[in-house]
């Protein structure tokens, strides 16, 4: 099979049809957001995820410049600033590979749940608790498909609790799953309201009786737990060299639309057992 390299990819998948339409102002046209996006992603597919390093990269190859659609090599500063300020962009970015990824796998299982990013020296940084305890950062909550692919994310302070999130991760499927802090009435009203059926652990602390946690439950929950060691692994708490929210969502969601564009990879090139291997790219 003929190899392809990183940037052929990210070329393909991360479009003109994706990346939102930036308006021409006065000045300087500066660099397009298309080049932006794919940037931010390339960086997650080489683990290269420091903006020394990314540059320090990019100056060994023009010709990833040239494709990646960068007139020229920009300053580490400059990249530290389209992360605080494009934030908002990559999720954008993120939910439309999502949608690709839905129109070749149907979601029958959405399965949602939240881990943390613990930060002591941000001053944004939030308690919050978690199975394990108390922890000191940031939320990603995200769902997953039966695939383990992310659909949808949202990076929230560590204080803020799981359940009011869930509208947000959201996607038509066949059935949503989630442990018993998504257990509410307006969050199964939500799963109906797209023709999904919610299968929630129930709450004791709503009726006051234990319940059984549901087979289906114990059965897939598993896939939302790898994924989050999958994106942790991949990010090696980079998280904590940004000081602001923003740069860390932006960090994060192109992880997420990283493993995206290697699972629409593999799917196109039917080699199932390179689904989520984002490794395979590293450098």
């Amino acid at each position: 099979m003929k190899t392809i390299n990183p940037h052929e990819i990210i070329r393909i998948f991360v479009n003109k049809s994706i990346v939102p339409h930036k308006k021409r102002g006065r000045g300087r046209p500066g660099y397009p957001l298309i080049a932006i996006a794919r940037l931010f992603v390339y960086a997650v597919l080489i683990r290269c995820l420091t903006d020394k390093g990314i540059v320090r990269h990019l100056l060994k190859r023009p010709y990833v410049v040239k494709a990646l659609g960068l007139k020229r090599v920009p300053h580490r500063t400059t990249i530290g600033r389209w992360r605080r300020r494009h934030y908002r962009m990559m999720y954008v970015v993120f939910e439309s590979v999502a949608n690709m990824l839905v129109t070749f796998i149907p979601t029958k299982l959405l399965i949602v749940d939240s881990t943390p990013l613990e930060d002591h020296k941000d001053s944004d940084a939030r308690w919050g608790v978690t199975t394990r305890g108390f922890f000191l950062g940031f939320k990603v909550h995200t769902s997953v498909n039966q695939l383990g692919l992310p659909l949808r994310c949202k990076i929230t302070p560590g204080n803020q609790h799981d359940s009011p999130h869930l509208p947000d991760l959201l996607v038509k499927s066949f059935m949503t799953l989630g442990d018993a802090g998504y257990d509410s009435r307006s969050n199964r009203y939500a799963c109906r309201c797209i023709g999904s059926r919610p299968i929630f652990a129930r709450n004791p602390r709503r009726s006051g009786k234990h319940y059984k946690t549901p087979i289906v439950l114990k059965r897939f929950r598993y896939l939302v737990e790898q994924f989050n060691s999958l994106l942790k692994e991949i990010l090696q708490e980079v998280w904590k060299r940004y000081s602001s929210l923003g740069a860390k969502e932006c960090v994060v969601v192109s992880a997420m639309t990283a493993i995206l564009v290697v699972a629409l990879h593999a799917i196109l090139t039917e080699d199932f057992t390179l689904i989520r291997q984002v490794s395979t790219f590293w450098m």
